[in-house]
């Protein structure tokens, strides 16, 4: 019986969860939706505030809450970050910002 029960208490060890899926989320273009307001695009956030905010780690849903839809966004070969990236028409350049796919929150950014 003990034999019985370390069988099934090792394959119930040894089974895996299945991988989370992850979910790329939509740009400003694939969406086609009108121009979003934001936090950030109505101007109500400064270079500060925008480093705070993302120093925090916050959630992919806040970040796209207070920044909008990026404008592209890809998958690293690993599977493991999320680059969204947001184009500042002034800087004539994108600013990235990186999601962790594991834990759906940033997990670093370049924000000019």
């Amino acid at each position: 019986m003990s034999l019985r029960f370390l069988f099934i208490a090792l394959l119930y060890s040894c089974s895996s969860q299945p991988p989370r899926p992850i979910v790329m989320p939509p740009t400003k273009k694939a969406n086609n939706s009108t121009k979003q307001e934001t936090i950030y695009t109505l101007g109500y956030m400064s270079d500060y505030d925008i480093w705070e905010f993302l120093k925090g780690s916050p959630a992919q849903k806040d970040v796209i809450e207070t920044f909008g839809l990026p404008d592209s966004v890809w998958l690293d070969e690993n599977r493991t970050t999320k680059y969204l990236y947001y184009y500042i028409l002034q800087l004539r350049d994108y600013n990235t910002i990186e999601i962790s796919t594991k834990t759906d929150t940033v997990s670093g950014f370049e924000w000019d």
